[in-house]
């Protein structure tokens, strides 16, 4: 009975360890669908991942079309400023023009009521009256260029006069620094 118990126990055995290669079998079939599972995950995750990578390219160049576009708000809010305060400046100074025109158009209102007020005190002349004052008025001028023509033929004279003897003048400082260099020449010489 000993062969037969060990013919049992080597079945036993043999069963025991087909069940464990069922099991093993089992198991391993279970890795692969895990395997080919995690496969197809790892597929789809890399095919999410280009997908998130090209989104956050696209995102990103947006990102930068967004700022390029603020930043070109940006100045031409800054230029819109800056116009604005040169309007305000304009507007100030044609409001201080205004005011000024104002000023003038009073003063010159006020000229006006002085000059009817003048005419008004003028007394009027006659016709003759008018040719007679023009007559002595005409004289006058006359003989006032007269005088002045006089002044300036006698100035214009003595002018001649001084030039004539500033002339002299020149001559002989000439001569006299010639003869200087000359003596001062001939010393050198010697």
């Amino acid at each position: 009975m000993n062969d037969i118990q060990k013919l049992h126990r080597v079945i036993d055995s043999l069963e025991e360890q087909s069940a464990q290669v069922a099991e093993f079998n089992g198991l391993l079939s279970a890795v692969n669908n895990a395997r080919t599972e995690i496969e197809a995950a790892k597929s789809t995750l890399v095919n999410l991942a280009t997908e998130q990578s090209e989104l956050v390219t696209k995102n990103s160049s947006k990102f930068e079309e967004f700022e390029g576009r603020l930043t070109s708000l940006n100045d031409l809010l800054g230029q819109i400023k800056d116009d604005q305060l040169k309007l305000r400046r304009e507007v100030t100074q044609f409001k201080g023009s205004l005011t000024s025109l104002n000023d003038l158009l009073g003063q010159i209102k006020d000229e006006q009521l002085k000059l009817r007020r003048e005419v008004t005190d003028l007394k009027l002349v006659s016709p003759d009256q008018f040719e007679q004052g023009r007559a002595a008025i005409d004289s006058c001028i006359v003989k006032q260029f007269a005088e002045l023509t006089s002044k300036l033929e006698a100035t214009a004279q003595s002018q001649k006069r001084s030039i004539s003897g500033l002339r002299t003048i020149v001559v002989l400082g000439i001569l006299v620094l010639a003869g200087g260099i000359g003596f001062l020449a001939k010393d050198m010489i010697l």
